[in-house]
């Protein structure tokens, strides 16, 4: 099953960079105004592709286009009225950067770790001395794994890449960089992408030790997207202002059709064209994956693109079916299928001492096989918190 074409009616542009799947759609945009952000300007005034808008906790946003951004009478959002467009064919071209000049393209391009929660990069960075040793790992996998970045970047930022891993090793000349993108056929499997557990995997360090080395920043960590992103403003001059998402169907059977759908999106852009080109039985969509705690919504009322939030979506014939929680049978599947044997079980039979929350990486792999249908993810939740 293929996904539906969009209308003419979208401008569509290519970036040389992007797949060719992959698509840059134009219109009217709203992006989110969190409580207590710092406005970079008063508003309505007119704001060009990758102008700061605001600041919040230390992440920025840009413009995403050029335009006219207003506020909403109740201040939660900023509309932009597109009033132009920008070049989306950037060609790759050599830049020499040094730590100073590299922080600052980091802060000018709003980049955000997408590895580590509410993490800006340039601050991330910043934590490490540049003549400190410390190990630096370069991901191939993304913690979101909705799409392959690694190949993305291998096949069409190639020469960017081998560029940015030369720089690393220049600005932290005693760092230990360890390029995971060299070992062939690694293969991702969930929770691959979440970075203590692939530290865990690949290095054999107990759980608990890959936390605190992220922690007290002995590694810094960047994953498959984050670099994706990163390349792009370093070698390409393109800011944070787009991400891809990742579309999924599943039908009433709840069979999910895995077929690679991806859109190159705008932040802040309207999401109204999936319902608009889709199958009509597609009524129920979700953000969330099938690890995450699922909550539906119409397919009508998607709202618009957060490119801090959204990754994935997944559209449904029906409604998802809500487990009902039954008793524990005693199967220890939770158990079983614990990548790191943190002892879930014991969450369920009230036993929370015995649960080793260090061991935890959070990946919801214990609810997702629990044939009782308990919501052990909540209650590792509790836990954690």
């Amino acid at each position: 099953m293929l996904f539906p074409r969009l209308p003419r009616a979208f401008a569509r542009k290519f970036h040389k960079t992007e797949n060719k799947r992959e698509r840059t759609i134009q219109g009217q945009f709203l992006i989110p105004v969190p409580s207590g952000s710092v406005l970079s300007d008063s508003y309505p005034t007119r704001v060009s592709h990758g102008q700061l808008m605001l600041s919040h906790n230390g992440t920025k946003v840009l413009a995403p286009v050029n335009g006219v951004a207003t506020l909403t009478p109740d201040q939660k959002y900023f509309q932009i009225k597109q009033d132009g467009s920008w070049s989306t064919n950037a060609e790759y071209k050599f830049q020499t950067y040094d730590l100073g000049s590299m922080l600052q393209a980091f802060d000018d391009g709003a980049l955000a770790s997408l590895d580590l929660v509410n993490t800006p990069l340039k601050d991330y960075f910043t934590k490490f001395n540049p003549n400190s040793s410390f190990s630096l790992i370069l991901s191939p996998f993304s913690r979101y794994q909705h799409l392959d970045f690694e190949e993305m970047t291998l096949t069409s930022m190639k020469e960017a890449f081998h560029s940015f891993v030369a720089l690393l090793k220049t600005v932290f000349p005693k760092a230990e960089v360890k390029n995971f993108f060299e070992i062939q056929n690694l293969q991702f499997e969930h929770p691959n992408g979440i970075p203590e557990y692939f530290l865990h995997k690949q290095f054999q360090w107990d759980v608990l030790k890959s936390k605190k080395a992220l922690n007290t920043y002995e590694v810094l960590y960047l994953g498959a997207e984050t670099i994706y992103h990163l390349l792009r403003k370093l070698y390409f001059g393109e800011p944070f202002t787009k991400r891809h998402l990742a579309v999924f169907l599943v039908d009433r059977k709840g069979r999910m059709d895995l077929e690679p759908r991806q859109y190159f999106l705008t932040n802040g852009q309207s999401l109204a064209f999936i319902p608009a080109n889709m199958d009509k039985r597609y009524k129920i969509a979700s953000f969330d994956t099938v690890f995450e705690a699922i909550q539906p919504m119409d397919v009508q009322s998607l709202g618009y693109f957060n490119i801090y939030e959204h990754y994935s979506i997944t559209l449904y014939e029906k409604l998802p079916i809500s487990r009902k929680e039954f008793s524990c049978i005693d199967c220890m599947e939770c158990n079983q299928y614990c990548p790191t044997q943190a002892n879930p079980i014991q969450l369920i039979k009230g036993k929370k001492e015995e649960f080793d929350k260090d061991k935890c990486v959070s990946c919801g792999i214990c609810s997702v096989y629990c044939p009782a249908g308990i919501d052990i993810r909540k209650r590792i939740e509790e836990v954690l918190v």
